[in-house]
């Protein structure tokens, strides 16, 4: 029974498919392991986006971007903080009590110097949810990068299987004809002994 699947090509069809069965087998071990790992290092960027985007939405609101409406109820959220109240409490006074020890404190001056305060304590939080935006942002170009790459991936792995698709049917292919090949081999050889056994005689 070797010599005959040997002889017709069923033992070369026979090891080519377990090739190609364990080939594929290997690539799509290897593909959904991946997808995995794309999968995590996309995740863990996750915070970082939804954090920048709604840092980046209350900078908009405090903009008034997004409406009136939603500045000033970003602003409510700023001002109805006692650490901003706070903060904007100790720097006046600190602006004041400069003021007041030049005989200032209750000149046109110190009306400014507080506005001045005011303005800059509002900048500093603005300043901090653009940054947020900014990190929001960073965080989205690296998980784009990962779901591209990720992309390529997918892409790299149907092309391989393609490929491999096309070698096997190739391979099978070849072997097709492999048993009248060998017949006429055989043919062929018996003939030139024929004929060379009686070119002897």
């Amino acid at each position: 029974m070797g010599f005959f699947s040997d002889f017709t090509g069923a033992s070369a069809r026979s090891d080519i498919n377990k090739a190609n069965k364990n080939a594929n087998a290997a690539l799509d071990q290897g593909y959904n392991t991946s997808q995995g790992y794309y999968d995590q290092a996309a995740g863990s960027f996750d915070p970082y986006v939804s954090s920048g985007t709604a840092g980046q939405k209350m900078y908009g609101d405090l903009l008034g971007l997004n409406g009136t409406d939603a500045r000033s109820s970003a602003q409510d959220i700023i001002t109805s903080d006692p650490l901003w109240s706070g903060k904007l409490g100790e720097d006046t006074n600190a602006v004041l009590k400069n003021l007041n020890a030049r005989g200032m404190g209750a000149s046109g001056t110190a009306a400014l110097a507080g506005q001045r305060v005011l303005l800059q304590n509002y900048n500093d939080v603005l300043d901090r949810y653009q940054g947020m935006g900014q990190t929001g942002l960073s965080a989205t170009g690296q998980q784009a990068g990962v779901r591209t790459a990720q992309g390529q991936n997918a892409f790299d792995y149907g092309a391989t299987k393609a490929g491999n698709a096309i070698n096997f049917g190739n391979a099978m292919a070849g072997t097709r004809n492999a048993g009248l090949n060998n017949v006429l081999a055989v043919l062929g050889t018996g003939a030139k002994a024929y004929g060379a056994y009686n070119g002897v005689k």
